[in-house]
This record gives structure tokens, C-alpha cells and sequence, in this order.
């Protein structure tokens, strides 16, 4: 697995442009959730023309709870409560190793790892003790959020996906190679988005460009193009 993904954009639109960078939604299986919001990761606002705005994410994960403020389909805003580091499932060789398993009690409990997190997963559990048990009415009236974060160097963690949790789940999580650029509306690091949300975006596949490191242009059309 690579150790980071980073995206450049050129604007030649011919004017001032606001970007923002986010990736697209995890793979959660395991049980019912609330919808899945992507997080974004950067925003670049007011990119003169003929500058560049860059991103770039570390793939180290972590494992998150917290909850939102506002209306989610008005760009909601994401506080983590407590973060703590995962490994995903893995395979070497014919070895395979599970990814973590992190319990959310209160707020979340020390990893296990290995744990029971399929290939490419980690595993969030929603299974409570009995002092800290909440509901689904509890998760919708304190906007509770848990999900899964990322770094982009230092010791700073984003969120980069949320979705409210159901209790007594036991989730897989994986992450997507997948992350999107977006022109045409300002938003701020850790606002809920969907890609829907906005006007003008291009997906750029890790996996499928086979690079880690990928240039784009965004021409006077308002349009993205790769830049090979």
C-alpha cells in the first residue's frame, strides 16, 4: 500500500477559484447506519489563476466518534471527540491479518489489533455496556457520529467519512483509494459533503491511475482534465 495520496490542480479557468478536496465514501457493511457523509479534507479558497492547490493525505487511519453541528445537507460540521489509530486488514504472502477491532463504550476504547476487521477493514463495534448504552433516538438527538479519519502529516486528524451509528453493530469499515476535487462553492475542513453537493468535481481513481501522484487542470470550460 502506498503511503500517501496527493492531488495537484492548475487553475486556467481564468479567474479566482475555490476548491475543495475530499474522498468518496467508505465501504460500511456489518448492519444498518445512518447515510454516509464524506468529510472534507482540504479547502483551497480563493486559488488565483494560473496558481496551483495541492493535496495530500497520509493512508494512516484512524478510528473516530464525535458528532455534528448543523444540517448535514447544508454543510454540517464534524467534531471528533476522540480518535485512535486502526490497521486494516491485510494480506501477505498467503497470511492474512485481521484489521483492528475498536469498541465504542462512552467514547472509544483501545484498538485491538489484530482484531476481527476483514481484508482491507477495520471493525467498529457499537456494543455497549450497560452504563453506556444509547439508543437510536440518542444517536439522532446528539447528531452522534462515528467513522474514520485520516492525517495529512503532523499530528492533526481529519475526518474523512461520518455516518450516525446504530447501536449493537458490529461494522466493517473500509477505506476508498478514490477522492474528489471540487470547484464553485466554499467549504471549510471537516464539513459533511456528498459529491452531489456541488457543481463542478472530477474523481481521480488512486488504483485505477496507477500513481499516487496526480496532476490536474482546471481550463476555462470549468472543466477538469488529467494532466499526463
Amino acid at each position: 500500500m502506498t503511503n500517501s495520496y496527493k492531488i495537484t490542480v492548475i487553475n486556467n479557468t481564468g479567474g479566482p477559484q475555490d476548491y475543495a478536496f475530499f474522498s468518496a465514501t467508505p465501504v460500511v457493511s456489518g448492519g444498518f447506519s445512518g447515510p454516509i457523509w464524506s468529510n472534507v479534507l482540504k479547502s483551497a479558497g480563493h486559488t488565483p489563476n494560473g496558481a496551483q492547490a495541492s493535496f495530500e493525505v497520509l493512508t494512516t487511519y484512524y478510528a473516530t466518534c464525535g458528532s455534528f453541528e448543523g444540517s448535514p445537507e447544508h454543510g454540517g460540521k464534524v467534531t471528533i471527540s476522540k480518535s485512535v489509530p486502526i490497521n486494516l486488514g491485510s494480506k501477505a504472502g498467503g497470511n492474512v491479518t485481521p484489521g483492528s477491532s475498536v469498541a465504542r463504550r462512552a467514547t472509544l476504547a483501545p484498538p485491538t489489533t489484530p482484531g476481527q476487521g476483514k481484508l482491507g477493514n477495520f471493525q467498529p463495534d457499537t456494543a455497549c455496556k450497560p452504563e453506556n448504552r444509547f439508543t437510536m433516538q440518542d444517536a439522532h438527538e446528539n447528531n452522534l457520529l462515528v467513522g474514520i479519519a485520516t492525517s495529512g502529516g503532523g499530528s492533526i486528524t481529519k475526518a474523512m467519512a461520518s455516518f450516525a451509528p446504530y447501536p449493537n453493530v458490529k461494522y466493517q469499515i473500509m477505506p476508498p483509494a478514490v477522492y474528489h476535487v471540487g470547484a464553485g462553492s466554499r467549504f471549510q475542513v471537516g464539513d459533511l459533503v456528498k459529491a452531489e453537493m456541488m457543481s463542478n468535481t472530477l474523481a481521480v481513481d488512486f488504483n485505477q491511475r496507477g500513481t499516487n501522484n496526480v496532476t490536474l487542470v482546471h481550463g476555462d470550460d470549468m472543466q477538469f482534465y488529467f494532466h499526463d
